[in-house]
């Protein structure tokens, strides 16, 4: 018999959202030389975008993590497509290689670069659709009195826009995106946020989520129980390693684990 909870914090992606992403194919690199040559008068060639990209999300991600100490730290995209805009237009007018070149004044909250950074992932996207049954689900724990919560690692310029697209924002009473907090699952402190500014009681609350690793650790940490839905047909061994690494299994924080992945179970 499952537990009564009032409070369900759900992920996003793989939980609530069938999605995919290539960020590695060439033609997305080629598309964002055009963007930015045209929008942002910021040169480069494709191959030299890609590994600047990479090499500035590495750099955003070690400074914030020796500024706020956490094990897991998650930047705003939006700061490394300010700085790539800024290194190739400045290279543009110096004749100089971008990477070389040295970031300049750019507004990282213009709406200008939100465009682009949506721009950037709708680009690199090629699946995208509301699991079945999860309005089904929120619907039900809506009429039944229920609070849900979305915590989710996730960058707000992307996400945003996609839970508007998918019709999915009024069921939340909070949101939690990781790119907001600068951190993500499985950090506690994440988690441990969320349960502290809407006042929810531990052993009130669920979370659910698709990543033994970041929704059923985060969960454990806090002494949340949790529901893994297995979306991604994760073998039923791997399933026992992660949770045994974890140092869940046997504990009474077991999470419930719905094989199938479908989400209309946890009802």
């Amino acid at each position: 018999m499952k537990k009564e909870y009032d409070n369900y914090i759900f992920d996003l992606y793989g939980t609530l959202i069938d999605i995919h992403t290539d960020e590695e194919q060439s033609l997305l690199w080629g598309k964002m030389t055009d963007y930015l040559k045209l929008h942002f008068s910021s040169e480069y060639t494709s191959k030299v975008l890609r590994k600047r990209y990479l090499e500035i999300c590495k750099e955003e991600e070690d400074k914030l993590q020796k500024e706020n100490g956490a094990t897991w730290p998650e930047i705003r995209i939006e700061k490394v497509w300010t700085r790539l805009i800024c290194e190739g237009r400045k290279a543009s007018l110096q004749n100089l290689d971008p990477e070389s070149a040295q970031a300049g004044d750019c507004d990282e909250d213009s709406p200008e670069i939100r465009k682009l950074c949506v721009f950037f992932r709708e680009a690199s996207r090629d699946k995208f659709v509301v699991y079945e049954g999860v309005r089904q689900v929120f619907e039900k724990l809506k009429a039944d009195g229920k609070h849900i919560f979305l915590l989710s690692n996730a960058q707000r310029v992307f996400t945003e826009k996609e839970l508007s697209d998918a019709g999915l924002t009024d069921y939340f009473e909070d949101i939690f995106i990781s790119s907001d907090k600068g951190i993500k699952k499985p950090q506690k402190e994440f988690l441990e946020k969320l349960l502290k500014d809407n006042s929810l009681s531990f052993d009130k609350c669920v979370m659910i989520g698709n990543d033994i690793f970041s929704d059923v650790g985060v969960a454990f940490k806090n002494g949340v129980d949790s529901i893994f839905l297995n979306t991604y047909d994760y073998s039923e061994k791997k399933i026992d390693e992660e949770l045994t690494e974890l140092g869940i299994k046997g504990s009474k924080f077991m999470p419930l684990i719905v094989e199938d992945g479908d989400i209309r179970k946890i009802l």
